[in-house]
């Protein structure tokens, strides 16, 4: 059972360790990624988190305003 929801859950990042999303979204022509200077401050951020070189924001229930700020919402 344990295999079943691993093999569920588990990302393929592809042959060359790149995401497989951001692989299909790359230009043909440049090699480079296809998003704008604020989707792409995104991805760094996210990495930064994910590698663990910034700590994650986490929100409580009742800071919803607090996060929707940060969202520019």
């Amino acid at each position: 059972m344990a295999d079943t929801i691993t093999e569920k859950v588990a990302l393929d990042v592809g042959i060359d360790g790149e995401c497989p999303i951001c692989a299909q979204n790359r230009d043909p022509a440049t090699g480079g990624l296809r998003y704008n200077a604020k989707a792409l401050a995104a991805i760094e951020e996210c990495n930064a988190v994910i590698s663990g070189k910034i700590p994650a924001k986490l929100y409580k229930p009742h800071e919803v305003e607090e996060v929707l700020k940060e969202l520019d919402v």
